[in-house]
């Protein structure tokens, strides 16, 4: 049987954009090597997968799907994102690790694609990642804290960095680029704002955040709310709104609905002035564009990106209901270095972000070495 399939496994088919983002640039990757029928991606919602990008899809949670399709594959991607993490249990770890398995067992070569290890806190976790990670025939990595846990085990890999830096805008559904046409009218600043759920990012640090705004922003500036992950931001992005709407101010939500491609809504966040976001594909997004962010640090990548790009952040204790009156002069403080300060900010995005695409592209070069 011939092997002339590419098959990729990652957090697809969940509506996230991030995760949607890392796959719409690795199918750019792919097609400029080979063609979109020997793809095929591995989803929770593999009709929305192959409508949405046109390539063929399966189902992730069929194994007896999955493995005819691995015999016959010549390349298997597990990637990018942070796959092999235990936040909430092992399963991750055992379902990413499994596929690996398979793949090597059946004689496919393996890739392990531009992730983002841990955190691993669990013994097992680590054992299984380890493990599994030394079955691949090449691993790339997106951090220094990864690599750094790599070389620990004593692995070889590389440090690239991740797949949407290299991500293009797409245009902008009429719809859409109406309403966003009509806003910039009105306003002299657009400032996105991306929350999700949990974190520890309270009620109660919603509301300050919205009081911090109201302070720091002027009149003429509007907050456009940025649902990434519909189902975990909708009602905190409606939470911000009424805080907001309390304070004489209003947090416009466009209907974005149209919006059915990460490259859309790059292109949709690439025309705002500043973003404060969780989610660290918002702040990605924007800082791929030279958008100033100040980011909202719930989790360690997305306070890496901010240290590594010198933008503001919006520090919090996880497990504490109200911020001190220290946190919340630091708030802001930065809030207003980050409003007077946007083009001190922009440039400083614009430099970090030619360094980062610059390592992204050793990514497409590792898949062509390994298809070659």
């Amino acid at each position: 049987m011939a092997r002339n399939l590419i098959i990729v496994s990652g957090y697809y088919g969940f509506d996230n954009l991030g995760d949607e983002a890392i796959l719409e640039e690795l199918l750019g990757e792919l097609t400029e090597i080979a063609s979109r029928d020997q793809i095929v991606v591995l989803s929770n919602a593999p009709d929305s997968t192959t409508q949405k990008f046109g390539v063929a899809s399966a189902n992730r949670w069929q194994l007896s799907e999955i493995m005819p399709l691995m015999r016959r594959a010549k390349l298997f991607i597990s990637g990018g994102g942070g796959l092999f993490q235990d936040t909430g249990s092992a399963g991750s770890v055992i379902y990413y690790g499994g596929l690996i398995c398979m793949a090597k067992a059946l004689g496919t070569p393996t890739l392990v694609y531009a992730q983002g290890l841990g955190p691993l806190r669990r013994s097992v976790s680590q054992f299984c990642t380890r493990a599994v990670f030394n079955l691949a025939d090449a691993i790339t990595l997106r951090d220094d804290k990864s690599m750094a846990m790599l070389n620990q085990w004593g692995i070889k890999g590389s440090l690239t960095e991740d797949p949407v830096w290299l991500l293009k805008p797409g245009q902008l559904p009429e719809t859409t680029a109406v309403q966003m046409k009509a806003l910039r009218k009105d306003h002299k600043k657009l400032i996105g704002l991306s929350l999700r759920e949990g974190g520890g990012f309270t009620p109660a640090h919603i509301s300050e955040l919205a009081r911090s705004l109201d302070k720091t922003l002027p009149a003429d500036a509007a907050v456009v709310g940025l649902p990434l992950q519909r189902q975990q931001d909708e009602q905190v992005l409606d939470q911000f709104a009424e805080d907001f709407r309390a304070l004489g101010r209003v947090c416009h939500r466009p209907t974005l609905d149209d919006l059915t491609l990460p490259s859309q809504w790059l292109s949709l966040i690439g025309s705002l002035d500043m973003v404060v976001g969780m989610r660290l594909h918002s702040l990605i997004m924007a800082l791929s564009s030279g958008v100033p962010v100040v980011g909202i640090a719930y989790d360690p990548k997305v306070a890496r990106v901010l240290t590594q790009f010198e933008q503001p952040a919006l520090a919090y204790t996880k497990g504490e209901e109200q911020l001190s009156g220290e946190k919340k002069d630091e708030w802001l403080k930065n809030l207003t270095a980050a409003v007077k300060e946007n083009h001190t900010y922009r440039q400083k995005a614009l430099e970090e972000a030619k360094r980062c695409k610059e390592l992204a592209c050793q990514n497409p070069l590792i898949i062509a070495k390994m298809l070659a």
